[in-house]
């Protein structure tokens, strides 16, 4: 048996052989597996050991444990959690065949709950007669994987749209400030009384409300903001190229 064991070269002693071995193998088996076994010790023409006898039982307390794990309320959980989405599948018209044979054999778990979940949204919106050909044909051609790939495209096209009208927004500006510092270069060498007068002046004709504001303003020494901007622009459409 030693030899069996390869350890025929240690334990010349039975009684470590016994203890490091037979009984260390004996309280692993009774705690690990669903067997147990115990052994006679047979001495016949001596006292020492010559004969070991093994019996091989079944491990009772193994199988009790087994059967109460199986009795586990978060067992029972999750059993009942798992059959909510299969009864969801059925709804559909799936088969328990189809459902156990083809569905759950060919695709994973987390696929199928994510497909499920894309046509449940699907159907709020759109009339589909035969679901359950609808739900197998998602399955097998990814059209959940599809939508997120139109969703990311659609979420990359209006970052895009984003990023041009700010750009864009930032063009804006920068030309605005360009104009500005020109306008102020333009007052600083054309800038004239008379130029002023003359703006008015074609206020006067184009927006007589205006007019009145603005050469009220002015004959007050007041040049309000929007005669600032009718200056700028005229200073910039007629030097500004200078």
């Amino acid at each position: 048996m030693k030899e069996i064991l390869c350890v025929e070269d240690k334990y010349s002693k039975y009684a470590n052989f016994k203890k490091r071995i037979l009984l260390k193998a004996q309280e692993d088996i009774e705690k690990h597996t669903d067997i147990r076994f115990t052994f006679e010790e047979i001495s016949e023409f001596s006292r020492s050991v010559e004969k070991l006898v093994f019996t091989i039982h079944k491990n009772k307390k193994m199988v009790i444990e087994s059967d109460n794990t199986n009795n586990d309320p978060e067992n029972e959980n999750e059993n009942a959690h798992e059959n909510k989405w299969h009864d969801e599948i059925r709804t559909f018209g799936v088969s328990k065949t189809v459902l156990e044979n083809q569905i759950l054999t060919e695709f994973e778990e987390e696929y199928i709950k994510q497909t499920l979940k894309f046509c449940k949204d699907y159907f709020k919106t759109t009339s589909v007669k035969q679901k359950s050909g609808f739900l197998l044909k998602a399955l097998q051609e990814g059209y959940y994987k599809e939508e997120i790939k139109n969703q990311s495209k659609k979420s990359q096209k209006k970052k895009n749209i984003g990023q041009q009208e700010s750009k864009q927004t930032e063009m804006e500006k920068q030309k605005n400030i360009h104009k500005k510092q020109r306008a102020e270069e333009l007052r600083a060498q054309f800038l004239t009384p008379d130029l002023i007068e003359k703006i008015i002046q074609e206020q006067k004709e184009t927006n007589f409300f205006m007019y009145n504001i603005i050469n009220k303003s002015y004959q007050q020494g007041i040049v309000n903001p929007f005669l600032e901007g009718l200056i700028d622009k005229k200073l910039l459409e007629e030097f500004g190229d200078n």
